[in-house]
């Protein structure tokens, strides 16, 4: 498969180029953009380095993947731990319209506008059982935070977790880290254990716990695949405590509507599909995603496209050989002009080779 040339500006850069406080506006329509609550854009280290607080979109936060150059920048700039595929380096921005505050409390790096709280931490160097320590502190500490602050409905979380699939003290980590997230949420928000936001479980070969987190003023949709058992509901197979995420989430933000998908595998039931053959995953997993999103249109009324020019997806592959075949695939499926990052992770169960999360926008129709 002939790869397509690299070059110096992502699709999404060229957007945010095109908006920044001092040059002309010659594609973007400025009352449009004066309206994003939220926007996500996946940028080469280049072009996320020319970012200002005075451009018309602002970042919020900005997620590091590989080789990154941290920039010294005002807002919370978080290392993954996870490489790219296709380059030596990407950056993810979630951007938005509003006036931005950025500061640190108890561990955590915070940036907030006027409809959204992201924040950021890391607990390092965490073994055995103390990874449900780990998480269960990380989780009270985010659930406080967010509770003061006013922010009180989480809407999206990232969770990496150095190897995540390793046995410890007769217990794989992530169901450490699963036990340690529930017992948090049943203390100080129980009424989400049936509602919680969406997620990904992802891990990496070092970091300890990392976790980020999107908040709101109000709730989110929370979105089920009928593909597949909820996560909150899997059997105790899977662990003493289930996972808690809903598999998607819709929320109206700013000049538009806001669908995350959450971490999508090889699964139906509950069961993982297709061991072994990455191409299978990958077209299992996209039914998944495709059957979520006819969810969320009947649930709202809302027409969703996955693979908008506002869409961002992230596509996360256990072995980086398999590369060529999951983009090969990907692009099959949603066109080549699709935004996505193509990450090296371990997947939440040994077997799975694959996974796919991301979030799409559908702006408001405006008169």
């Amino acid at each position: 498969m002939t790869m397509p040339a690299q070059t110096s500006l992502l699709a999404g850069d060229a957007v945010e180029a095109s908006v920044s406080g001092d040059g002309p506006e010659r594609t973007a329509d400025r009352r449009s953009i004066g309206r994003r609550a939220l926007c996500f854009r996946h940028m080469t280290p280049d072009a996320y380095l020319s970012l200002s607080p005075r451009n018309a979109l602002r970042p919020l936060a900005a997620i590091l993947h590989g080789e990154v150059t941290t920039s010294g920048k005002p807002w919370p700039e978080v290392r993954s731990r996870l490489r790219p595929l296709d380059a030596p380096g990407r950056v993810e921005v979630l951007l938005t319209a509003s006036e931005v505050a950025q500061e640190r409390e108890q561990g955590f790096e915070l940036a907030s506008s006027g409809e959204l709280l992201f924040g950021s931490c890391r607990a390092e160097s965490i073994r055995g059982s103390g990874v449900a320590e780990a998480a269960e502190r990380v989780y009270r500490g985010l659930l406080e935070l967010i509770e003061r602050r006013g922010y009180p409905r989480l809407l999206r979380m990232w969770n990496v977790l150095e190897d995540i699939n390793a046995e410890q003290d007769g217990l794989e980590r992530y169901r450490h880290f699963c036990r340690g997230r529930h017992e948090a949420l049943a203390a100080l928000q129980p009424a989400s254990l049936d509602s919680p936001p969406t997620a990904c479980g992802i891990g990496a070969e070092d970091g300890g716990l990392g976790v980020c987190f999107l908040a709101a003023r109000d709730p989110g949709l929370p979105i089920e695949n009928p593909r597949q058992v909820s996560a909150y509901r899997y059997p105790r197979r899977y662990g003493p405590r289930s996972p808690s995420f809903s598999r998607g989430l819709f929320t109206r933000l700013g000049d538009g509507a806001h669908f995350f998908l959450s971490g999508t595998a090889s699964i139906t039931g509950h069961e993982s599909r297709h061991p072994g053959c990455v191409t299978a995953q990958v077209e299992e997993s996209l039914a998944n995603v495709r059957a979520l999103i006819r969810a969320a249109e009947e649930r709202t009324g809302q027409d969703l496209a996955l693979a908008a020019p506002s869409s961002t997806l992230r596509a996360y592959l256990r072995d980086e050989a398999d590369y060529p075949l999951v983009r090969e695939g990907l692009e099959r499926h949603l066109g080549p002009e699709a935004e996505i990052l193509y990450l090296r992770a371990d997947i939440c169960r040994r077997e799975l080779l694959f996974e796919i999360d991301g979030q799409l926008f559908v702006p408001s129709v405006q008169s």
